[in-house]
């Protein structure tokens, strides 16, 4: 499935936005939002004739629904999936903790396609079989929790880093509040999920040194290794050194880097 082109098809008419109506759903979502995090760094969906222009809050939305479709799909499967020896795929508390992530996914899915309704657009839509997880046979992770928790660790640092390079389109937007609120919180799941590959076993930190995979796709790091910020050398500033000034920011993701022809999520789309 070329994930931009099937995006580009659908309404995302923007022009009569009724941001008080979106914010008040998001604000009866009040605390379940707070709790949870929602990838609105998959933003952006250009449509044909306007590929290089400005997205409106339901392309941005939209995006967002994209990422959390997949991700409420994966957990959903793994808490299904038995591994290979025929138990559960998840054990014991990081069952209790995945559990809550799908929890956290699938309202998600509910809260943004209601908001995006608010707002005058057509949410997108995915069934589980618009998914392949197996990327095409390279993965394995419904019988192997290693590889469920490596994909795990690549979604959500692919949530957090796309979230970044979209979010000035967010500026001067009444969204733009509760989308930094979700944001931090995509960042701790991402921490979890770390801390959860730790556990079981892999050599990982909770942060991200230089283009260090621990294993996830490459793509999912390109970049990292960026030791300027603000047009400042970090590596100047005290005694920083390069590992430590790449430790200490994330950097953003393109949309194209996110889903375009060679993107990050899309091999899990299948078709």
């Amino acid at each position: 499935m070329k994930i931009l082109d099937f995006l580009s098809t659908t309404d995302a008419s923007s022009d009569a936005v009724n941001r008080r109506s979106a914010l008040r759903k998001i604000g009866r979502a009040g605390t379940a939002l707070a709790a949870a995090a929602v990838p609105f760094g998959l933003a952006g969906r250009p449509t044909p004739a306007r590929a290089q222009s400005t997205p409106g809050p339901v392309d941005i939305l939209n995006y967002a629904l994209t990422l959390e479709y997949l991700e409420a799909s994966f957990y959903r499967q793994g808490l299904d999936a038995s591994g290979s020896g025929g138990a559960d795929l998840i054990q014991g508390d990081a069952r209790t903790v995945f559990g809550k992530i799908a929890d956290h996914e699938y309202a998600h899915v509910t809260l943004l396609s209601d908001t995006i309704d608010d707002l005058g657009g057509t949410p997108v839509s995915f069934t589980d079989g618009d998914f392949d997880f197996t990327a095409d046979g390279a993965f394995d992770p419904f019988d192997d929790y290693a590889t469920f928790l490596l994909l795990s660790q690549a979604f959500e640092d692919t949530g957090v880093r796309a979230y970044k390079g979209q979010a000035g389109f967010l500026a001067g937007n009444d969204l733009l509040t509760p989308a930094l609120q979700i944001h931090s919180v995509e960042a701790r799941h991402a921490a979890e999920v770390r801390r959860l590959r730790a556990e079981a076993g892999a050599s990982l930190k909770p942060w991200i040194t230089g283009t260090e995979t621990g294993g996830a796709p490459d793509a999912v790091y390109a970049g990292e290794d960026n030791l300027v910020q603000g047009g400042v050398d970090q590596t100047t500033l005290g005694s920083y050194t390069v590992a430590e000034a790449t430790e200490a920011n994330d950097e953003p993701l393109t949309m194209d880097q996110v889903a375009g022809p060679d993107g990050i999520a899309t091999p899990f789309f299948a078709g």
